[in-house]
């Protein structure tokens, strides 16, 4: 009698459950709901795109050298234009780490990597020194040529800062 009972109130708490979630759904309006349907799928896109191709690299203006985006690696011109080409070599690969745990963990990555740069940042004082993601992609990454190569790169234009000086290079020499 007590597994009927139980089995009696899982039913009706799921239905008002499911009841509940879909009047709630319903109160939403459909721009949002168009909206959000958009980003899922870009989402989506870009993470059968990391199964089946090579990363696409940007070659950019950022302050951060190089960062990984799904199946984008965003590169600063001063790195993929870098004299020493280990330098080049060492951040494509830790970036690539990057883009094969996009592939494989996807929605896991993009919701823990956050967390993993705040606890980090609250332990050592960076986003990088305590991050199980980052930390992974420092030890798998050298500098050697990639194994890879890019399914194509394109090139923004480059500005350089107002004072001619670029901060990247300091600290992408200080790090290899």
């Amino acid at each position: 009698m007590k597994k009927l009972l139980v089995i009696v109130l899982v039913i009706v708490i799921g239905s008002v459950s499911i009841a509940n979630i879909v009047e709630f759904f319903e109160s939403i309006s459909p721009v949002i709901k168009y909206a959000v349907g958009t980003v899922i799928t870009v989402y989506a896109v870009s993470w059968a795109y990391s199964w089946f191709f090579d990363p696409i690299i940007v070659v950019a203006d950022t302050k951060l050298g190089a960062y990984t985006f799904g199946p984008v690696i965003v590169v600063s011109p001063n790195v993929y234009h870098h004299e020493v080409e280990t330098v080049l070599n060492h951040v494509l690969n830790h970036e690539y780490v990057h883009y094969v745990q996009h592939a494989i963990y996807g929605p896991i990555l993009s919701l823990t990597y956050p967390v993993c740069c705040w606890y980090s940042t609250f332990k050592t004082g960076n986003q990088w020194d305590a991050n199980y993601w980052e930390l992974q992609a420092i030890e798998l990454s050298d500098c050697s040529p990639p194994a890879w190569e890019p399914s194509f790169v394109i090139e923004l234009e480059y500005l350089m800062r107002f004072d001619g000086t670029d901060k990247n290079i300091e600290i992408l020499e200080r790090s290899v």
